[in-house]
């Protein structure tokens, strides 16, 4: 039996209409932004790890190192293009109240537009929009602009998502409040009022702080917010963190219908109910941590049913993955509320990976605070991030740790599933399974594949032999990951960024926190952080790289 928290709605606040276009414009004709005040260090975006990875150490994977480890290729797929996106330096410069902010989160959307197709590039905290080959069709504009609120809204954990289905846009951030003029949580979601990811979008927001639960230390915050979307509805899963205590009270599902979402955005009709599901840590096996939602491929058909995948991240080794479903999401067309099924299933071990080392170089920031080397880069944990649904699949990823040599190294975990809806329950078998496991070291791995399950799996990279990069390599359907790691982009340095160092770690840099992937029209759409080639500022160096390669 699922553990939870009184079934009930939460109230979905209709907030500004926004134009892209015109706020580019807009601040076209201001000019270029001023420089962002150097004195600070920037700020560092939230990372709500499970109560497991806060006071005890790594656990040591059970599996041994693989007989053979997957070799690198500095040669790309054939047809292979990409580009350099956003950087810490253009961030900052767009954010001058906040200036650096780490890491960039990755958010990346692609789908037709009257420019062609549209590339949809949203971090922490900018977003830019690029024509296939790169081009800029928008201009860097900061995401408080984005949903309408003011400069100072510090937000987090961006994510873009086009509808295959429908053809609409979809932005969603949440953002830590004051709690005095605004929640302390608020999660908003800008919905595209065409097809276009030019014109209007309408701003809805989500209250995330559950100042009710005052049992469970709140009010709370709403992190890491991941959304997915079936053939009815729209999904955001987050974890819940107390914001001035120790508290960890699982995870909360918002659902609603993704067609009222689309009519109400237009003005057309009545706000959507928004149902809440709150699965409790000490109610799910696993600890309810990270319950990642599935997004439909394009080209896949699209069920009524919208499963979650989580992995036992709450703790610092695990094995099986949990699949929940939420059965019937039709209803959430009229306003009802799909129940919400869990089974397991058992898969390979896994365990919390090990940060990654990267390659030593010039890093002026640290030489500047007295360091003597570069920091490690933080693999977070190993948690499911993004889910793909595709012909009757799921495709699941994470990162882990695997014994190699006399210590370990941080390779990628995947997982193909079939999920089978009942009446009243779901069932899921694994269909395979596997690690990728390098002399190097994988960090944030995303799986995107087509319809038939065929794409790609892409990730950072990085050792002591290499600066921060970005690679990927061919997915095979059920057969998983095959062939030697493609570099699409080297590092040119080391990460030098103000998370690195004192007093916000101890030589861990913030990096991540996810990668994205996405199916478009016969091709793979990819997108990581690196070190890119671009100018940098005070505080840091990271850059993003997106690139595309036909399906294999």
């Amino acid at each position: 039996m699922l553990s939870m928290r009184p079934a009930g709605r939460v109230t979905l606040h209709r907030g500004k209409t926004v134009n892209l276009r015109a706020l580019a414009q807009a601040d076209a004709r201001k000019g270029r932004k001023a420089a962002p005040n150097t004195a600070g260090r920037g700020h560092e975006t939230p990372l709500g790890l499970p109560p497991s990875a806060r006071n005890a150490s790594k656990a040591a994977a059970k599996a041994a190192a693989a007989a053979s480890l997957t070799g690198f290729t500095n040669s790309n797929v054939a047809g292979e293009h990409g580009f350099d996106g956003l950087t810490s330096a253009i961030n900052a410069a767009n954010n001058p109240v906040f200036g650096d902010v780490s890491p960039p989160d990755q958010g990346l959307a692609v789908g037709p537009s009257p420019a062609g197709t549209a590339v949809v590039e949203f971090i922490n905290q900018s977003l830019n929009i690029y024509s296939a080959s790169g081009k800029s069709l928008l201009g860097a504009i900061p995401g408080f602009q984005v949903f309408g609120i003011p400069a100072a809204s510090f937000l987090s954990d961006p994510r873009a998502y086009w509808d295959p289905q429908t053809g609409h846009w979809f932005l969603t951030m949440f953002t830590v409040g004051d709690g005095i003029s605004a929640p302390l949580s608020t999660q908003y979601i800008a919905v595209s009022q065409t097809t276009s990811p030019f014109s209007a979008f309408t701003v809805f927001s989500i209250d995330t702080s559950d100042s009710g639960n005052t049992a469970g230390g709140c009010p709370c915050l709403g992190d890491f917010d991941q959304v997915g979307a079936d053939n009815s509805g729209f999904y955001i899963a987050t974890n819940e963190f107390s914001v001035d205590g120790p508290n960890f009270n699982g995870s909360v599902i918002y659902a609603t219908s993704k067609g009222g979402l689309i009519t109400a955005a237009r003005g057309n009709g009545p706000m959507p109910a928004v149902q809440s599901y709150h699965v409790a840590s000490a109610g799910d096996p696993f600890g309810a941590y990270h319950l990642s939602p599935s997004s439909v491929t394009q080209g896949a058909s699209a069920p009524n049913t919208e499963y979650f995948v989580e992995s036992n991240a709450n703790t610092n080794f695990g094995s099986g993955l949990e699949v929940y479903a939420l059965l019937g999401t039709g209803a959430l067309n009229a306003g009802g509320r799909p129940p919400l099924v869990m089974t397991s299933v058992a898969t390979q071990d896994y365990s919390t990976p090990p940060n990654a080392f990267q390659k030593s170089g010039p890093f002026p920031l640290g030489q500047s605070l007295g360091q003597t080397g570069v920091g490690q880069l933080q693999t977070d944990f190993d948690a499911v991030q993004e889910v793909t649904y595709a012909g009757g699949r799921l495709y699941a990823e994470l990162s882990t740790g695997f014994d190699f040599g006399t210590g370990q190294n941080s390779g990628a975990a995947w997982f193909v599933l079939r999920p089978t809806p009942g009446g009243s329950s779901v069932s899921a078998s694994l269909v395979s399974d596997g690690t990728v496991k390098t002399s190097q070291q994988l960090l944030y791995p995303v799986i995107g594949v087509n319809a038939s399950g065929h794409g790609y799996m892409n990730f950072a990279v990085s050792a002591t032999s290499r600066y921060p990069s970005t690679g990927y390599m061919v997915f095979n359907g059920a057969s998983g990951p095959t062939g030697d790691i493609h570099i699409s982009a080297h590092g040119l340095t080391p990460l030098d960024d103000f998370t690195c160092y004192p007093p916000f770690s101890s030589g861990q840099c913030r990096y991540g926190d996810y990668s994205m992937a996405q199916n478009f029209n016969g091709e793979i759409y990819m997108a990581s952080e690196y070190t890119a080639p671009q100018p940098r500022d005070a505080n840091s160096n990271w850059g993003t790289r997106i690139w595309a390669a036909p399906v294999p």
